[in-house]
């Protein structure tokens, strides 16, 4: 069982992450907003009727492979007559409309990018716990389990984010953190998300009972009695009206919305499965919402190629990612460090030589003309592809 002051370190600590993130993003933004194609920019404003600010971030957005543009410009212009409608109006000056879109864009890109992925991967543990559970009988030892999953998960993954949502979007309710976050968990349109919420409710209090009870029938002990003290909280606040949540309850809320992937096995518990599917569509395919996430299925679909064919596939696909991160402001050894990171984490790859294989492709780039950095920066990641990841099936 986590206890409160494990927590709240481990919330602190994913805030300033959060918080440190958000500065490099926001920077980030700000410095490739000036390279945007204005002829581009102001061809979405003509088509979709936004201001041009909207428009450039949309453009970004897009991207980097978080969503389309017209998608961007509904959730930023959605933002926009929420603050209109509880008196924070943005004034309609470039400059203030600039600044929104630049903060909005941050929260689009974390909410639908990072944070989603994240809370996918680590839900993967939660959900082999909680399948299997029919009825009211639930093993002590289990119970204790799902509970202290749900609170690392909730409290210290999901709340820190919440809490600084609600920090910079003045005057939001609970019903406008659920739809903002749910939006991006279930990629549902605002009105299923609705038609759902009511049912994920039932379902989230039903299943906090049910471990509740088990608790009820173990021993007297101090850990008893504050699992049962805790639970019988969060039902409370869970039970409340959709906009007058706290903010621990929306985040218990929306880790219930996260999707479990299916596992074939037939028993999947009926307090957590309520019709939601994985944004995966339980296909062997990752979420495609990065240039990391294109990568990962192509070196994968590259496999069914040989010879010849496999490597023209792949370095063809890797000189896009590479292009999409020189375009978000990486350099080509930024670049080529990401994605051998990002490889050796999404694919398990073995190698203790990847710290070397980076620090040697830095001095590698940096010792070759700026017109040859880019093909250099595709071999690099192509040949650590085919030695770390295809092995004997490279040839």
């Amino acid at each position: 069982m986590l206890l409160e002051p494990d927590i709240q370190k481990l919330a602190i600590e994913s805030r300033q992450r959060l918080v440190q993130e958000f500065a490099d993003k926001y920077a980030n933004l700000r410095e490739r907003v000036r390279r945007v194609p204005e002829s581009d920019a102001r061809k979405i404003s003509e088509e979709i009727s936004c201001p041009l600010e909207i428009a450039l971030i949309a453009y970004l957005i897009n991207m980097d492979g978080i969503m389309g543009v017209k998608q961007a410009v509904m959730l930023l212009s959605a933002e926009l007559q929420r603050r209109a409608v509880v008196g924070e109006d943005i004034p309609n000056l470039p400059g203030n409309i600039m600044e929104f879109a630049l903060n909005e864009g941050r929260w689009i890109s974390h909410i639908y990018g990072d944070f989603v992925r994240q809370l996918e991967i680590q839900v993967r543990g939660l959900a082999n716990l909680e399948e299997g559970i029919q009825g009211t009988s639930i093993e002590v030892e289990r119970a204790l389990s799902i509970i202290a999953a749900r609170t690392k998960m909730s409290e210290t993954l999901i709340a820190p984010v919440v809490e600084e949502w609600y920090k910079e979007h003045s005057k939001a309710t609970s019903m406008d953190a659920l739809i903002a976050f749910g939006q991006a968990i279930t990629k549902w349109n605002i009105s299923t998300l609705n038609g759902k919420f009511i049912q994920v409710q039932r379902r989230v209090m039903a299943l906090f009972r049910v471990l509740r009870e088990s608790f009820l029938t173990a021993s007297d002990s101090f850990i008893m009695d504050a699992n049962i003290n805790r639970i019988d909280s969060l039902i409370e606040e869970l039970g409340k009206p959709f906009d007058e949540m706290s903010q621990r309850a929306v985040s218990h809320f929306l880790l219930h919305l996260t999707p479990r992937l299916a596992t074939g096995r037939g028993d999947r518990s009926p307090y957590v499965t309520i019709g939601v599917t994985s944004t995966r569509g339980n296909k062997a395919e990752p979420d495609l919402t990065s240039p990391f996430d294109f990568l990962e299925r192509d070196v994968k679909l590259a496999k069914r190629r040989i010879g010849t064919e496999r490597d023209d596939y792949l370095k063809q696909k890797v000189a896009r990612v590479m292009r999409v991160l020189k375009h978000q402001g990486n350099t080509q050894a930024e670049s080529v460090e990401k994605c051998l990171n990002e490889l050796v984490d999404r694919l398990g790859v073995q190698d203790s030589l990847v710290d070397k294989i980076i620090e040697d492709s830095k001095i590698a780039i940096a010792s070759v003309p700026e017109a040859e950095r880019d093909q250099l920066s595709v071999k690099i990641v192509f040949d650590f592809i085919a030695s770390n990841v295809y092995g004997e099936d490279a040839v």
